[in-house]
């Protein structure tokens, strides 16, 4: 508001100066950040910000904003440095641009010190809200304590309950799209789901993902219809279409009397269904996890491979085609090549198919096999009568004879994958997937 100053000729009044700079000033502020929400990189959000705060140093909300456009233009380290600087002052800034700081950690993947700024906020906020307590939730599933972070998160939605009823169905959305995207077990994932869409029907992902957790508990019935509604809004949803092909699948052989559910069950079926949709997801299938190790293998290892058959041999053959279009195994005693301490290399195709071909003429001689009622693929061997195979569910099982099967590793791709992570590569496995499902399996390895 302009100030009226008493004075001049006949007791007239003049408009105060300093209100005209104080509202030209404020001008700029909001100029700079209606520009920030309509394109954050434009280059005059920059120029107005060090203008105002040139003029009145004590708006840091600009330093704020400037942080944020640097950030937007990629600029990580100059947004963490005028963010922390900023901090240091401890002006009534402080917890805005605290909690700034810890988004800009997190985003740039520093989670520990997402955390421990997560934790500052809400000591200095005397009204923190559920969204700064999600904030820290996910800091803490990514920092390496993904179950105290999913309960954190599940703290923020009862706060949401309470305290920002209307949001709270945002609250119950978000939950679900961070335990989907930490990779947290289905058990834990699906009730998250099914609240989520029960306050707002229309979230596609969330509908194909609930489907695909459905899978997992077989239910394949609830699973085809909450997907076919998915197609019936975006016929062009591939993990959608992905989903309602797999619920064929449970549902074909039991409507025909070819199998029941409970031998779909045994066979393992709802574990390669979700492990599908974290493929998919995520990028972590056997030939994501083969193109990585190309990356990081050692060289002894390297040596030790085979040339690869072409693909259509590979797909042709017994064994697992991905990995023979790979390498067509490894020479004979290079299992601790692989650094495992268990002595296993690839089988060739060649190896696989003598193997297979002896079992069957001979079943008598190999009783810890039962080929005409059993699916297992081989994989590997120790040359000593050790073998690691794909089994039900896709698990990766140590057979010998005169012991029972162990499990080695959830999936192949995963034993795939932990090699990955030994070798020094970066393992896109999802940060949950070490935590075994209440409903069934162990931890991944």
């Amino acid at each position: 508001m302009i100030r009226w100053i008493p004075g001049g000729q006949g007791g007239s009044r003049v408009p105060d100066p300093d209100d005209a700079l104080r509202t030209a000033i404020e001008h700029e502020r909001d100029l700079a950040w209606e520009l920030y929400d309509f394109r954050p990189d434009h280059p005059r959000i920059a120029e107005l910000a060090r203008s105002v705060l040139e003029q009145e140093p004590q708006f840091t909300g600009m330093i704020i904003l400037l942080a944020l456009h640097r950030e937007a233009c990629g600029e990580i380290e100059e947004a963490r440095t005028l963010l922390q600087d900023l901090v240091a002052r401890r002006d009534r800034q402080y917890v805005n641009a605290v909690k700034k700081l810890r988004d800009l950690e997190f985003s740039d993947r520093r989670f520990g010190e997402a955390r421990r700024l997560a934790e500052l906020a809400l000591r200095e906020d005397p009204e923190p809200g559920w969204l700064d307590v999600m904030a820290l939730g996910s800091a803490t599933v990514f920092s390496g304590d993904p179950v105290g972070g999913w309960d954190r998160i599940d703290e923020a939605v009862e706060m949401a309950a309470r305290q920002d009823p209307e949001r709270h169905a945002d609250a119950l959305g978000q939950r679900a799209t961070r335990l989907l995207g930490s990779g947290a077990p289905p058990s834990r994932f699906m009730p998250a789901a099914q609240e989520a869409l029960a306050a707002d029907p229309g979230e596609p992902l969330l509908a194909t993902t609930l489907a695909y957790a459905y899978l997992y508990d077989y239910r394949p019935a609830e699973a085809e219809q909450l997907l076919r509604r998915v197609l019936s809004e975006d016929p062009t949803d591939e993990i959608a279409q992905g989903g309602l092909t797999v619920a064929r699948a449970f549902l074909d052989p039991v409507d025909r009397g070819d199998a029941t559910m409970d031998a779909l069950r045994a066979s393992g079926m709802g574990e390669i269904a979700w492990r599908i949709l974290r493929d998919q997801m995520f990028g972590t299938g056997i030939e994501h996890a083969l193109a990585a190790l190309d990356q990081v293998m050692p060289q002894a290892l390297a040596e030790s491979m085979r040339a690869p058959l072409d693909r259509e041999a590979a797909g042709a053959s017994r064994g697992e085609g991905s990995i023979l279009a790979w390498h067509d195994g490894q020479r004979p005693g290079s299992g601790g090549t692989w650094g495992t301490g268990g002595g296993f290399r690839l089988m060739t195709s060649d190896e696989v198919a003598d193997l297979e071909g002896r079992i069957e003429r001979s079943p008598e001689d190999w009783p810890q096999w039962t080929a005409e009622d059993e699916y297992f693929t081989l994989i590997l061997t120790d040359d000593s009568g050790g073998y690691l195979i794909e089994g039900p569910g896709g698990r990766l099982l140590r057979r010998r004879a005169g012991a029972p099967d162990r499990q080695e590793a959830p999936s192949v791709a995963d034993w795939l994958w932990d090699r990955v992570a030994a070798f020094g590569g970066h393992d896109a496995r999802p940060v949950g997937h070490a935590v075994g499902d209440a409903a069934g399996g162990a931890p991944a390895a």
